[in-house]
C-alpha cells in the first residue's frame, strides 16, 4: 500500500490490496487503463511478491468516453507516430473500448511499446496484445545473449538460472532470491532478438 501511495501515477485510494502467501490481489475501480497498469507495475517492485492477481475494473468518466471508431483512429495515429514501431505491420481493432493489437514486430520491446502507447489513450478500457515477435536469430545465439544478460543483472544468482531455447520459445528455470530478480531475468530473456515467447519457471526463494 505504501508503494501504491508513493507512485503519483497510481490512484492508490481506489485500489484494494490483499496478500496471501506472497500473492497480491488488487481490487477496485480505476478511471483509465493506464492507471491500472501503473498499479500493477508498483506492486511488481515490492520485495517478497511472488505473484499478482489483478481484479481491477476500468470505469471511464463520462467526459472521456469515446466511440470505438475514435479510439481506433487515435491508436493507429499514435502507433504511426511512435518512431520505434513498424506501424505498417501492426493492426488495430476496437470493441467496446477494448483494443486488440495484431501483426508482427522484430523485437519484444516493440511489442511492449505498442501496448503502452495505446493503453494511455483516452477511452481505452483494456488492451489485448496479440502482436507476434518474428524469430530472426539462431537458437544458440539467443541462449548465449540471455545468459550474459542475466549475469549482468543478477550476478550472484545467475548460475542458478537455466536457459533453454526451442523454435524461438525461451524457457527459464531455477531459483532466484527476489521477485524483482525473477522479473529481471524475464526481461533479459525478452530483450534477446528473435524471442517469440518466454516461459518463466523460475522460483523465488525468500
Amino acid at each position: 500500500m505504501e508503494e501504491l501511495s508513493w507512485d503519483p501515477a497510481v490512484e492508490a485510494a481506489e485500489v484494494g490490496v490483499q496478500v496471501s502467501d506472497g500473492v497480491v490481489t488488487l481490487t477496485g475501480h480505476l478511471g483509465s487503463h493506464a492507471a491500472k497498469y501503473a498499479a500493477e507495475e508498483a506492486v511488481r517492485r515490492v520485495r517478497g511478491v511472488k505473484g499478482i492477481a489483478v481484479e481491477i475494473d476500468v470505469r471511464l468518466p463520462n467526459e472521456v468516453r469515446r466511440t470505438d471508431a475514435d479510439i481506433a483512429r487515435a491508436a493507429s495515429n499514435i502507433l504511426a507516430w511512435t518512431s520505434v514501431l513498424p506501424a505498417d505491420r501492426i493492426n488495430v481493432m476496437v470493441e467496446d473500448g477494448s483494443v486488440i493489437l495484431t501483426g508482427t514486430v522484430d523485437w519484444h520491446y516493440q511489442r511492449l511499446a505498442a501496448e503502452r502507447v495505446v493503453a494511455g489513450l483516452y477511452g481505452v478500457v483494456g488492451v489485448t496484445n496479440a502482436i507476434v515477435v518474428q524469430p530472426s536469430i539462431l537458437p544458440q545465439d539467443v541462449k548465449d545473449r540471455i545468459a550474459r544478460a542475466i549475469e549482468r543483472q543478477a550476478t550472484d544468482d545467475a548460475t542458478h538460472v537455466a536457459v533453454s531455447v526451442k523454435d524461438g520459445v525461451v524457457t527459464l528455470s531455477g531459483s532466484l532470491r527476489t521477485w524483482a530478480e525473477r522479473e529481471a531475468a524475464l526481461e533479459a530473456a525478452w530483450a534477446a532478438p528473435g524471442v517469440s515467447a518466454v516461459q518463466n519457471n523460475i522460483r523465488v526463494n525468500l
